[in-house]
């Protein structure tokens, strides 16, 4: 576990709290983007809506400089589309919307977490932290995207697989639900399965 991820999950323990094990994570590839009417509004902040405009021109201008590179970008965007990520990468979870592992994806895609965030586990809860700083803010922001008492995970599974997912750890929930989830390191992953101390194997 580095100093930093430690610092970064210290703020949210309550008292007599132990942290586990804390790194960052993001959701698997092939695990599909939630509906939208599940997603709260995002409503972006003032600089933001002032920078939109400006980088919406750039956009159009590169096309017009560059229609041909643009064509082809905008070609291949459609067929990465037309193809869902499991047939590449194989399937990263289990489970309806309202189920946990849905839960979890949900709240990994709103408020600013883009699918990534701080995982800390401790000797009570999990908690997944997102950093919700501005692009032009220097330091991290973190704030608490979802919690889940630790009796709710029931396995914790390492799953690497390939070269992309050599970090992975597949979280299976109380409710039969599961989720992949991805470390920058191999080893990181290794210290979250063992740091859960529960079967290795799916439940």
């Amino acid at each position: 576990m580095l100093d930093r991820d430690r610092q970064f999950a210290a703020p949210f323990l309550a008292a007599g709290e132990q942290l586990r094990a804390a790194a960052p994570v993001s959701l698997a590839p092939g695990i599909p983007r939630p509906p939208e009417e599940l997603l709260a509004p995002r409503r972006p902040g003032e600089l933001e809506q002032r920078l939109a405009k400006p980088f919406g021109l750039l956009r159009r201008a590169y096309a017009v400089v560059n229609p041909a590179s643009a064509a082809v970008g905008a070609v291949e965007d459609r067929m990465l589309d037309a193809v869902p990520e499991s047939v590449w990468h194989g399937t990263g979870m289990d489970g309806g919307w309202h189920s946990t592992a849905g839960r979890l994806v949900v709240r990994l895609h709103e408020d600013g977490a883009h699918g990534s965030a701080l995982l800390a586990l401790t000797d009570r809860r999990l908690l997944l932290l997102a950093d919700r700083a501005k692009p032009w803010q220097l330091t991290e922001q973190h704030a608490l995207q979802l919690e889940l008492p630790r009796p709710e995970v029931t396995a914790a599974r390492r799953n690497a697989k390939g070269v992309t997912q050599r970090g992975r750890v597949d979280l299976y929930f109380r409710d039969g639900s599961w989720v992949a989830l991805t470390t920058p390191l191999p080893s990181a992953a290794d210290e979250l399965a063992a740091a859960f101390g529960l079967p290795r194997d799916r439940p």
